[in-house]
Parts: C-alpha cells; structure tokens; sequence
C-alpha cells in the first residue's frame, strides 16, 4: 500500500504543470514588427467600399435554364466518378456530376428545348442508359462580349 502511495505521488509530481509555465514570455519585450494588413482590409476600416473579385466574376455571368438528360444516380461517391467515367466513354459527350443531398446525379447535355433532349434520350437509351428521363436545370454561362 506504501508503495503504490509512493508511485502515485512520484507520478503527479513527474506528470503536474507548472502554474508559471510561460514565465519567460514577456509581451512588453516583443520587439518583432506588426503585421502589416492587406490593402482590402484597410480600405474597409476606412470606409471605403471594395466589392470582392468574386462579384465581379459572378456580374459577368448569366444564368439560363436548360435541359438535361439524367442517365445516373447513386449515394456512394465512388460509383457515381466510375459510372460517369463509363457513360463519358460510351457516350462521347460530357457528364455532369451533380450531388444533390443524398445522391450523386449523373447528367449530360445542355438542350434549350425540351424537344431536342426528348431526340437525344431515345439515342442515348439505345447506347445503354435506359432510365434516363429528362429534367430542368439551371446553369451559369459567362456573358459574351
């Protein structure tokens, strides 16, 4: 029982921290320079209003609505990347991976009407995609100058 008392007190000692474990640091004798701010942010503090570049970027961008042929969908991450991979060799066109809480959605294709992605999914069901359906999407274009 002593000893077991003796190594408990040998193990607080060994193991405790020091109350004053920062007693070299002084912030009165920091002597490094301050940082300097970037210019965005002094121009806030003065008042000076600077919009972001991702504004700029998001005013030169418009939004159209088109439609979409939806060839895929699955809530592991990995097969939906495979089967785009797949479906992008066979059909020859570029898939769209878009994740939508919970499932990853495999789409292609970007008609302006819905008669021309009614032609392409009897093309695309003949290739191998045969529950595909149509949907309404929206996307973001630049605008042309």
């Amino acid at each position: 029982m002593i000893k077991n008392f003796i190594i408990f007190i040998f193990c607080v000692n060994a193991f405790a921290q020091d109350v004053d474990s920062l007693f070299w640091f002084d912030a009165n004798n920091f002597h490094e320079e301050l940082p300097k701010f970037p210019l965005v942010l002094n121009k806030v503090l003065l008042g000076v209003y600077m919009p972001p570049a991702d504004l700029k970027y998001e005013a030169d961008q418009t939004i159209k609505e088109v439609f979409r042929i939806q060839i895929f969908e699955s809530s592991v991450a990995s097969i939906a990347r495979s089967e785009a991979k797949r479906f992008q060799n066979i059909l020859g066109d570029t898939v769209y991976v878009d994740f939508e809480t919970p499932l990853y959605k495999l789409r292609i294709g970007s008609f302006k009407n819905r008669k021309s992605a009614e032609k392409a999914i009897e093309t695309i069901s003949r290739l191998g995609a045969k529950d595909a359906w149509i949907i309404r999407t929206k996307t973001k274009s630049r605008k042309k100058l």
